[in-house]
């Protein structure tokens, strides 16, 4: 099946992902729609489209449309999955799924009763390195995890729409930290309850944080720690995981080509197909469980769970105390 996939919302983020995937032809027929008709017009010269709109709800009511994919502002989510469901349009959405639980719930609601598939587009979920990690812990291959280590460190301030945590639902945490929470949750299952604080802000143009640590009490009795910054005063950029089990460890880059593991018997390093951002598996993704008929591995209530630990971290830096999570599932 060759999916019929319009790209709402024609900005920089866009191009980013469009860069891995306009060449997918023989499995992807891209549309594109912006409130700006130019720019939808200009996108779909550039990226070889079918057609462009100047409305979402024009785009959500064309019948050669089989799934929308929103690239716009967090506040919008809800809106825009709300639409996509009322003309049965697959839905696959940048995250975070929505800014709350209850704008979460009614999105997942919308799609389950509008009989179409609802995916966060969490690329994360799909790079290679991930992927092994995942495998090498089910595996046992290092025991039983104890420690998930996870340190990403850049120096970037937000700006335009993200600046506004009354658009984004935060700061950067919400914005890029979630791809770490999802790492977090995919090899170490949902936490119980999270404690974090923020160290003093350093970019003065947003209203939320750029920086946050967390500490995750995993199931099982392990433990997560996330220190998420974007304001830290380096020429690089630097994202590394460290995985430690009762039997051996493994530490890898989310986007490198290697895995590093050492037990008591073996150290090895595991080479990686290379990972071009994980968009390219994440569309497959959407588009079989479309074809299946079966949820997505990022399924809106995968994407509920990570908005679940972010917004616990926020309150509990808010109270500067430990919060238990719940689901409303």
């Amino acid at each position: 099946m060759r999916l019929s996939l319009c790209i709402v919302g024609c900005g920089n983020y866009a191009k980013t992902v469009l860069r891995d995937i306009h060449d997918m032809t023989e499995e992807l027929e891209l549309f594109f729609a912006s409130r700006d008709l130019n720019k939808a017009q200009e996108y779909c010269a550039a990226y070889n489209g079918s057609g462009y709109f100047g409305s979402y709800e024009e785009a959500a009511s064309d019948p050669r449309i089989d799934a929308l994919y929103f690239f716009t502002p967090h506040n919008l989510h809800l809106e825009n999955a709300l639409l996509a469901a009322r003309h049965s349009k697959h839905i696959l959405m940048e995250k975070p799924l929505a800014l709350t639980i209850d704008e979460s719930t009614k999105m997942i609601k919308a799609a389950s009763d509008a009989g179409v598939k609802l995916m966060v587009a969490e690329n994360y979920r799909f790079l290679p390195a991930v992927q092994k990690c995942n495998d090498v812990i089910k595996q046992g291959f290092i025991g039983k995890p104890r420690l998930i280590q996870i340190q990403v460190e850049s120096y970037r301030a937000a700006t335009n729409w993200r600046t506004s945590a009354e658009i984004t639902g935060g700061g950067s945490f919400i914005d890029g930290g979630i791809h770490f929470v999802d790492v977090l949750v995919n090899l170490g299952g949902f936490p119980h309850q999270v404690y974090a604080a923020m160290p003093p802000q350093v970019f003065r143009n947003a209203d939320g944080e750029d920086g946050i640590v967390l500490i995750a009490h995993l199931p099982g009795g392990g433990i997560g720690l996330i220190n998420y910054s974007r304001a830290t005063a380096s020429s690089k950029e630097s994202q590394w995981i460290n995985v430690t089990g009762t039997e051996g460890f493994l530490s890898f880059a989310p986007y490198g080509r290697e895995m590093f593991i050492d037990t008591h018997d073996v150290r090895r390093t595991v080479r990686l197909p290379e990972a071009r951002r994980g968009v390219r598996p994440m569309l497959r993704e959407f588009r079989d469980s479309i074809v299946e008929n079966r949820d997505p591995l990022m399924s809106g209530k995968e994407g509920l769970q990570d908005l679940a630990v972010v917004l616990g971290a926020y309150e509990s830096a808010k109270q500067g105390r430990e919060v238990s999570l719940t689901l409303p599932y």
